[in-house]
């Protein structure tokens, strides 16, 4: 490859309005389309300045998304810790009460999930995060003052409220910054399960406390890191590329040309009727829809119940906590090894298609975890822990989804659409998971054990039935364009146009 790369095509060095004059960026609906033209006048960019620019682009970005998605898993598990420690007897939330504080959080993020993919579309990205994070930790605050059932569902559905614009801006983010084959990788490294290591040491400290009602401390600690970290995000993470200060023009225009082969855009606020109807009418959005249905199943079942299980093999609330850990790692290492892997495997061979042979690989181990979970005697301590960690590894494969759902859908407002429709199936799902856990089957649960084995079969079903289609569609493509394999396409690229009305865009399975 030359160390010289060039655009190899011709457009305007600047935009303007009908009066000739010069729009600045961040005043265009696109804001890639001011930089399309900066190199007819500059010289070409290298292949060391786009390396040097990537990575500075993953220092300021990844670890304040990932900081974000660990701080929303914390929060996921916070009941569960402070069932540990007294929290149920205290606010009236024991038996089936506790499974319906675990479906509270979605219920939340479901109200609000299309309201929030219109506001990450209306809103600075940033600006929005660090403001909803904010109010995330005084309501985490809040709960610890809490003396009731009622004032636990309540708390309960506002932080899911708050949580739902959080993972959809982050991969927003990704896109707007990184091509489609470096985005597996970089969301592996965003999206990890080390939320144990925070809510674990801490969940182990405030044990220590003495007077009882040590889950109220739990909760104002967390809260406080909530609130400290939303002005950090505030000053640290760019709203999109025309704003951020960490980056020069030079850098903007090579980030902008980095992405023309995405085909998908990089922001517009300009909300599009037409796009949200076609979110609606493609088999994809639904496809998706029904794998994360069973795809999240382990996940609110888990959530909820994990310690529980652990302390039922015998052990006090402590122990299991620290015990919890290890299913960190577990799914942890998942995210990596399965978006390591669609990044290696891509990188090698371009071509090849194999996000959907890694999620169903990753799938297959989880499920084959479950199996274990399921038919275990409450006696095999050391094979239950080691499959109830295992059950976890349904991470990677989630991820990869996440990912290649972005990847495969252009037009700025069919992308927040299509989000908001999968998150609804997310949060279904965990709705729905803590009601299969039984409280008169505890400690081995064997209807949600159950649920979880089945979950991991039907995903491999609907993931397969998605990768059939977008082959098929790549094919059809194939036979229509006339230009297939060109990087330029005047007529097409940064038009926000949508996968379906643009016949140069491939998917990607």
């Amino acid at each position: 490859m030359s160390d010289i790369i060039s655009p190899g095509h011709k457009t305007p060095a600047r935009i303007t309005d009908e009066e000739g004059k010069p729009l600045h960026a961040s005043k265009q609906d696109d804001v890639a389309l001011a930089y399309t033209g900066y190199f007819n006048e500059h010289e070409p960019y290298s292949r060391k300045e786009e390396i040097s620019l990537r990575w500075k682009i993953d220092r300021r970005l990844i670890p304040i998304l990932w900081f974000n998605i660990i701080l929303g898993a914390v929060d996921k598990v916070a009941t569960s810790t402070g069932a540990l420690y007294g929290m149920r007897e205290d606010t009236g939330s024991t038996g089936d009460r506790y499974s319906w504080l675990g479906s509270a959080f979605y219920f939340g993020y479901l109200f609000w999930c299309f309201p929030a993919a219109s506001l990450l579309q209306k809103l600075p990205i940033a600006k929005l995060m660090s403001g909803v994070i904010f109010l995330w930790g005084i309501i985490l605050i809040a709960t610890a003052y809490s003396h009731s059932f009622a004032a636990m569902i309540t708390l309960r559905v506002l932080l899911g409220v708050l949580e739902a614009p959080i993972i959809p801006g982050g991969y927003l983010m990704l896109t707007m910054w990184y091509t489609r084959n470096e985005q597996a990788l970089r969301s592996g490294l965003m999206y990890t399960n080390l939320s144990v290591f925070l809510s674990g040491p801490v969940g182990y400290g405030v044990g220590a406390i003495a007077g009882g009602s040590q889950w109220r401390w739990y909760f104002v600690i967390l809260g406080s890191i909530y609130l400290v970290w939303s002005m950090i995000l505030g000053i640290f993470l760019p709203d999109n590329l025309a704003r951020a200060k960490f980056v020069t023009e030079r850098e903007k225009a090579i980030t902008v040309e980095r992405l023309r082969a995405n085909q998908t855009g990089i922001e517009n606020k300009t909300f599009k009727k037409d796009q949200v109807v076609e979110a609606f009418k493609d088999p994809k959005t639904w496809l998706m829809f029904a794998f994360n249905i069973f795809c999240s199943i382990p996940n609110g079942a888990l959530t909820n119940f994990q310690s529980l299980i652990i302390k039922g093999l015998g052990y006090n609330s402590r122990n299991a906590l620290l015990l919890a850990m290890p299913e960190g790692i577990v799914a942890t290492m998942s995210a990596y090894l399965c978006n390591g892997g669609v990044w290696y495997l891509t990188r090698k061979w371009p071509k090849l298609q194999c996000r959907v042979p890694i999620i169903i690989a990753g799938e297959l181990v989880g499920m084959i975890a479950s199996v274990f979970l399921y038919t275990l005697p409450q006696s095999a301590v050391g094979g239950r822990l080691a499959a109830l960690w295992m059950a976890k590894f349904f991470l990677g494969p989630y991820i990869v989804m996440l990912a290649l759902n972005v990847t495969n859908i252009a037009g700025h407002t069919k992308k927040v659409t299509v989000q908001a429709i999968i998150f609804i199936a997310y949060c279904l799902s965990n709705i729905v998971a803590p009601h299969f856990f039984k409280a008169d089957q505890a400690p081995l649960y064997p209807l949600g054990t159950g649920a979880i084995l089945g979950s991991y079969v039907l995903s491999i079903i609907t993931i397969a039935m998605y990768a059939a289609y977008c082959y098929w569609e790549n094919c059809r493509r194939d036979r229509v364009d006339s230009t297939a394999g060109e990087r330029v396409h005047e007529d097409t690229d940064f038009k926000d146009l949508t996968d379906h009305q643009n016949v140069h865009f491939r998917y990607v399975w």
